[in-house]
């Protein structure tokens, strides 16, 4: 039988992210976010179409054509003007800012960082500045989405092949999470 019930809760055993934004600044429009993630999760991808793919590991077709492999950050994050609750990927050198400042601010999680972009153009740099703010009181007890979860969803859908360890790892954690009706 088919639950029904009254507000906006969900379900109980519904993955409440299942829709994840992914915040990306661009040359007009600077973003301050506040970090929600305890840690990054990080993969290794390429760069191909204006977006970056995961890279498979073993018999992958853009490191034998000598598409360099590049290693992509990815947080939970709140903007602090809107408050909406996303993601954010990050290089590795804009990573690895965060994980200087994080010893300044006590860990990655609650600091609230500028990113910004010189241009439009999808390989425009990405500067990302640390802001000498504390964290919001608002966003201390907001519950992050899951990074990992974020990109098994988002590359399955859009049919990339995955590393086999994380599609099928992530694929378990998917059928665990998910709620069957009737």
């Amino acid at each position: 039988m088919c639950p029904v019930g009254d507000g906006w809760e969900l379900p109980p055993g519904s993955e409440p992210w299942t829709d994840f934004h992914w915040f990306q600044a661009s040359g007009k429009r600077e973003l301050d976010l506040v970090v929600l993630s305890e840690f990054p999760t990080w993969y290794t991808g390429h760069f191909s179409e204006k977006r970056m793919v995961p890279c498979p590991g073993r018999d992958c077709s853009y490191c034998a054509a000598g598409v360099g492999a590049q290693v992509r950050y990815c947080f939970a994050v709140a903007d602090m003007v809107s408050r909406r609750v996303g993601l954010m990927e990050l290089g590795r050198s804009n990573g690895l800012l965060l994980q200087d400042w994080s010893h300044r601010n006590g860990g990655v999680r609650g600091m609230v960082v500028n990113v910004k972009k010189h241009s439009s153009h999808c390989q425009s740099r990405t500067e990302v500045s640390y802001v000498e703010e504390p964290c919001p009181l608002w966003a201390v007890g907001i519950p992050a989405p899951d990074p990992s979860l974020a990109l098994y969803l988002t590359w399955h859908k859009a049919g990339f092949e995955m590393p086999a360890s994380f599609e099928t790892e992530m694929a378990g954690f998917v059928r665990s999470r998910t709620t069957r009706w009737g």
